[in-house]
């Protein structure tokens, strides 16, 4: 989206069902009808109705810090700013969603501990037994079984839980993202410059990576912001309100 001084905003959604998806269709002489590909809602948009309303920008830079407190800029991520009114019901939804698969995660995981405590005892009494008589072969491949066993149990618990720390990572909630009002690429250095309305809230909304050696790391951001009315604002997209971070501008907590 880009700033227009002279020009009266045009929709971007469909004002029946909220879709981003629209067509403009014919033009009369003061109006503009438009068609939702969504809902395939058919509205006239009448030009002298709306005051021209200039976007503002939001400014500012993506970045990390790294082990030695250096900032590593974060460069080519993608921005999306959602407004609160479809981005808030989203999270919303995401969350009780992901509580209640967390819950039923949770429970697997009770019956995969007692179960696993149990193969490690078992493992354990079978790794006494051909420790004493280590050249009887019975012995040593019952103990081989148990041990596998364990390992395969082990593997199972690990999954469950990295399943279920994945539904309070920021990854869970951009699966069916709600569209962007208006978007944007951080430059190489991470700054960043993104239109949007000078009225109402947004969450912008970013995720980034890195490699560190042999290691992936991720990056997830969702951040409310207004402009307030005015022309320009500044954002800085770091450490301090990714999410987890308990940053009271997140849109997660």
């Amino acid at each position: 989206m880009s700033p227009h001084s002279g020009e009266p905003r045009l929709p971007s959604r469909c004002p029946a069902c909220k879709g981003a998806v629209i067509q403009r269709m014919a033009r009369a002489h003061a109006s503009i009808w438009f068609h939702c590909f969504f809902c395939n809602h058919i509205w006239k948009f009448r030009l002298e109705e709306v005051q021209p309303t200039p976007d503002g920008e939001l400014t500012g830079d993506m970045f990390v810090s790294t082990s030695r407190r250096r900032k590593h800029s974060l460069g080519l991520v993608v921005l999306n700013a959602i407004p609160e009114d479809l981005l808030k019901p989203h999270l919303e939804r995401k969350t009780a969603q992901g509580e209640q698969e967390s819950n039923k995660l949770q429970r697997e995981i009770d019956v995969i501990v007692k179960i696993l405590d149990d193969a490690r005892a078992e493992e354990d009494r079978l790794w006494q037994i051909q420790e004493r008589d280590k050249e009887n072969l019975r012995k040593a491949n019952a103990w081989s079984v148990a041990y596998n066993r364990t390992k395969i149990i082990t593997r199972q618990l690990v999954d469950l839980r990295a399943r279920r720390a994945q539904l309070t990572s920021g990854e869970h909630f951009f699966q069916d993202l709600p569209s962007a009002i208006a978007s944007a690429k951080t430059r190489a250095d991470g700054r960043f410059t993104l239109a949007i309305p000078r009225g109402g809230r947004y969450g912008i909304v970013a995720r980034a990576s890195r490699e560190l050696g042999e290691e992936r790391q991720s990056y997830c951001w969702f951040v409310w912001v207004s402009l307030d009315g005015r022309a320009s604002k500044r954002l800085v997209l770091n450490d301090d309100n990714i999410v987890g971070s308990g940053s009271p501008d997140s849109a997660l907590h």
